[in-house]
């Protein structure tokens, strides 16, 4: 329980709900916890803060002593690096799994480096998502043979990241910039399939893990979503030409299947509600905000989307789910009275409209959040 259980059973307690003997059997039992999800807490921010202190220290040590190293010893630095900490971890595992993961994780980031610094002692030839594909193969490595929940999210990342990279390499230069599309909606795909990773009842750590990937990733995908139909290529002529034929079949193919192959395997016959957020996608990239009417069906679009979120997080009994959709709607109402309203009301007015939409407008939100996790918590529908 959270630390605010005393005062609950207390009320718990007046109410009649408990009698003096339970309560006092759940003081006792609580007592001799001693706070082990604090602990596990205060572990996980320990071991994740001492990992990217300890990456960005060998990193600068290399980076320091590079010019320095014949390209053997430098070779042999990589390899050696990436020995030492899953060596580590695997020497860690016996007394804490936190520190095996932490420095396997660590080692993990270290493969990557070693295969970019490799590339460049040997002179190898150029093409970078090739880099991120063998970075993506040693990810999915490690969660064959280590299971552990930041391997995982490794993999989650790297894999988008090489896709990305090779669809980039592969289209002209100027196309580039018309062939983000297709991009945008996968990632914001993927991040509503990492979202819905982990049913209710699960308590799997790579579950959780993919879910607040997805949770941090998706406001920032549905807004770059958004701004990609905010570009009229039409005033750029030949300069950037558009994405057809192979190309764009294989980019959209992937864009969709990918996410809802993933969701399928994630969350089988419920992935089909991906299909909803795919559609909702397809509508949003036909709005464009370059006039009034198009602006502000952008932001209705973000606010129902966001809606959906809530709405999904309440069917799929995910606290996490509800919050990040309680939050993509706050957004999209600052970003509504931004875009729309703060230059006409002028700088005075404005900024009274803006106390007044923080604290009016925070405190309904913050209401409807409790109200709507009370109502998960208590198990209505």
């Amino acid at each position: 329980m959270s630390e605010g259980w005393p005062s609950a059973l207390k009320r718990w307690q007046g109410a009649g709900l408990v009698d003096a003997a339970t309560a006092e059997r759940i003081r006792a039992f609580e007592s001799s916890q001693g706070g082990v999800e604090r602990q596990g807490r205060l572990t996980l921010i320990a071991f994740s803060l001492g990992a990217v202190l300890l990456a960005a220290g060998i990193l600068l040590f290399v980076a320091a002593h590079w010019d320095r190293m014949s390209p053997g010893g430098r070779f042999a630095l990589v390899l050696a690096l990436i020995a030492i900490l899953h060596a580590g971890g695997a020497v860690a595992s016996r007394s804490s799994t936190g520190l095996s993961a932490t420095l396997h994780a660590v080692g993990t980031a270290a493969f990557g480096a070693g295969i970019y610094l490799a590339g460049q002692v040997f002179h190898m030839a150029e093409h970078w998502p090739a880099a991120l594909m063998l970075w993506s193969l040693g990810a999915a490595v490690g969660v064959v043979l280590l299971r552990q929940w930041p391997q995982v999210v490794w993999l989650a990342v790297l894999v988008p990241a090489w896709l990305w990279g090779e669809w980039t390499a592969a289209l002209p230069p100027h196309a580039v910039w018309r062939g983000l599309t297709p991009v945008a909606v996968g990632m914001f795909l993927l991040a509503c399939a990492y979202l819905m990773a982990r049913p209710a009842a699960s308590t799997e750590r790579w579950r959780r893990a993919l879910a607040w990937l997805g949770a941090i990733g998706l406001i920032p995908a549905a807004v770059a979503l958004a701004m990609s139909s905010d570009v009229d290529w039409t005033m750029f002529g030949a300069q950037y030409p558009a994405v057809t034929g192979a190309p764009r079949i294989v980019g959209w193919s992937v864009a969709i299947a990918l996410p809802l192959g993933l969701a399928w395997y994630l969350r089988g016959r419920d992935a089909v509600w991906l299909l909803a957020a795919l559609a909702w996608a397809l509508v949003l990239m036909q709005v464009s905000p370059r006039s009034d009417a198009g602006e502000l069906a952008m932001f209705a679009l973000l606010a129902l989307g966001a809606v959906g979120i809530v709405l999904w997080g309440l069917r799929d009994q995910q606290r996490l789910a509800i919050n990040v959709g309680v939050l993509g709607f706050a957004c999209s109402v600052l970003g509504f009275y931004f875009s729309s309203l703060y230059d006409k009301l002028g700088r005075a007015l404005g900024l009274i409209g803006i106390g007044v939409l923080f604290i009016g407008g925070g405190w309904l939100l913050e209401r409807a959040r409790r109200r709507l996790i009370a109502r998960l918590q208590s198990g209505r529908p």
